[in-house]
């Protein structure tokens, strides 16, 4: 990775951490206000929940107007962050569907979100026989979890889009990785809150 790409990379993780700092208890005061509105969004199937949300992205990422060159990403850290507002919000309506909103914590949309992204759960959701362990962090700790988050996302979306910006090529990789990533969220969800949650005591 050239120096310019590298600075353009810094430049997005930074923004993109700041962003999604507080992102995580917006996402569960909005979804739990509109459950308890429409209670018969808890009975939507995952599948379906997953396939909305994956779509819906992909839309926002495909109608992106990118600038040419590794520098038009910063252009896209709004649409970015937004893309990442959905999986949250497809995380807690999974949740919601499963029927767990009482164990819904920001700590587990986090792992949750982090860990289908490959960038681990350590310290975050514990596996104990059947079931997971929720631990508890202090603000530090979440917002270097956050920045390792922005981190991969980042190197994701960089990597999906670089060297492909003739006109409309690089809105389409980032679209498919869009699509791509929202599965995987949604598919993490699922094994999630399958199992029993727990909290750390």
């Amino acid at each position: 990775m050239d120096k310019q790409v590298q600075n353009i990379t810094d430049q997005i993780q930074t923004q993109l951490a700041g962003q999604l700092m507080g992102l995580f208890e917006q996402v569960m005061q909005t979804r739990q206000s509109a459950h308890q509105s429409d209670p018969n969004l808890a009975r939507q199937s995952v599948d379906s929940i997953i396939g909305s949300y994956s779509n819906k992205n992909a839309a926002i990422s495909g109608s992106l107007n990118l600038i040419p060159g590794p520098a038009g990403m910063l252009a896209v850290i709004p649409d970015i962050v937004l893309i990442m507002r959905n999986q949250i919000s497809m995380v807690y309506d999974i949740g919601a569907s499963y029927q767990k909103e009482a164990v819904i914590t920001k700590e587990l949309l986090l792992g949750i979100v982090i860990g289908a992204t490959g960038a681990g759960t350590a310290s975050l959701l514990v596996m104990q026989g059947s079931k997971i362990l929720i631990k508890r962090t202090t603000l530090r700790t979440f917002q270097d979890f956050v920045s390792r988050l922005s981190g991969r996302v980042t190197q994701q979306a960089i990597r999906s889009s670089i060297g492909k910006w003739l006109p409309g090529v690089g809105a389409v990789a980032i679209a498919a990785w869009s699509y791509y990533i929202t599965r995987q969220i949604g598919k993490k969800a699922t094994e999630i809150f399958e199992r029993e949650i727990i909290f750390e005591s």
